[in-house]
């Protein structure tokens, strides 16, 4: 799903001219909610969006509906990622975020349009505020690419997932080969055993913008399938899954298996929104959210940002649809809202 707006560039300007207003000869800006690929995280009073863009797009808000832009992680594109990606341009894909020990954990994307030879990158902060003095990615280079992630498996979109236990995992892969678990090491934030790494195969086509939460004792898995990245004509939709083991057979209501390409629809589109994928959740309280782009009708095809609260329904599946007998959905391992003490 990150073969997208960089290829589609002047596609994408023109579609979304309709929702913006300029003075002649000037040249319309998309939308500042306009993101491919998102995640959130909330520090103090603000949220962080991160998604794929030029050195990792970043845009702000206090409120989950009015965003600035925060400009990008990377100022300038990294050495190493054009020396083990060639074709790289800097536009880095489908950031994961996450907290903990301290600091702020990125894991990113390093690939090229329709270029299957891919690696995900990893980089930390101790804060996503710009003002704080303190502000400064410190980028860890390669955590796994296309030479030892996986036999034909694209290795972008990752997510972080630390468990209960302490045990750290990254999940990551797309439609091309499939997804992948491995373990990380808790410390370095690394692969536990770069020399071998252990890797567990989740599907073997299926989907891509793998996420996981966990909630009473299942781990869910979400992934994105569809067309992308073609506006109105967008088919982007999120599927789900579940099991007792971090390692699967992750299966889906009808007790399938993801192995075999078999899930469950979670989120489809409609005539309003076609497209909509390529997930995230961020927790607040006593809600879990769900964090997605949408292809959108009304802003001419745009990918536009949407953040919506989950539930859980009495057969123990997480639902979009709040009913009499659903109850909010709190996933279990998530840290998203940091308030340091001064």
């Amino acid at each position: 799903m990150k073969r997208l707006m960089f290829a589609l560039t002047a596609m994408t300007v023109v579609a979304i001219s309709v929702a913006q207003t300029t003075t002649q000869g000037q040249r319309p800006q998309r939308p500042v909610n306009s993101v491919h690929d998102p995640v959130m995280i909330k520090e103090g009073n603000t949220y962080y969006v991160l998604g794929t863009g030029r050195g990792v797009s970043i845009i702000t808000s206090t409120n989950r509906t009015d965003w600035t832009r925060a400009g990008s992680a990377f100022a300038q594109p990294l050495a190493w990622w054009k020396q083990d990606i060639p074709k790289q341009d800097g536009s880095i894909w489908a950031p994961d975020i996450s907290y903990r020990d301290g600091k702020f954990h990125m894991y990113y994307s390093v690939s090229a349009w329709m270029d299957f030879n891919s690696s995900i990158g990893y980089a930390t902060n101790t804060t996503l505020d710009p003002k704080d003095p303190n502000y400064k990615w410190v980028d860890h280079g390669k955590v796994i690419d296309f030479r030892n992630g996986g036999e034909g498996v694209n290795c972008i979109d990752p997510n972080l997932f630390v468990d209960s236990d302490g045990r750290v995992w990254l999940f990551y892969g797309s439609y091309k080969a499939g997804l992948r678990l491995v373990e990380l090491n808790a410390e370095t934030g690394m692969l536990k055993n770069p020399e071998n790494p252990e890797i567990t195969v989740l599907t073997d086509h299926l989907g891509e913008g793998v996420f996981v939460i966990k909630v009473n004792g299942y781990y869910y898995i979400f992934a994105s399938e569809g067309k992308c990245c073609a506006g109105i004509e967008s088919t982007y939709h999120v599927v789900m899954g579940r099991s007792k083991d971090i390692k699967g057979p992750y299966l889906n209501k009808k007790g399938e298996s993801w192995v075999e390409s078999n899930s469950t629809m979670f989120l489809e589109g409609n005539y309003e929104e076609p497209g909509r994928g390529h997930n995230g959740f961020f927790t607040e309280r006593d809600t879990t959210f769900i964090v997605y782009h949408a292809y959108t009708r009304s802003a001419g095809g745009a990918s536009l940002l949407n953040i919506k609260p989950m539930y859980m329904d009495e057969e123990g599946w997480p639902t979009l649809t709040p009913t009499a007998t659903t109850k909010v959905l709190v996933a279990e391992n998530q840290q998203t809202v940091i308030n340091k003490k001064k």
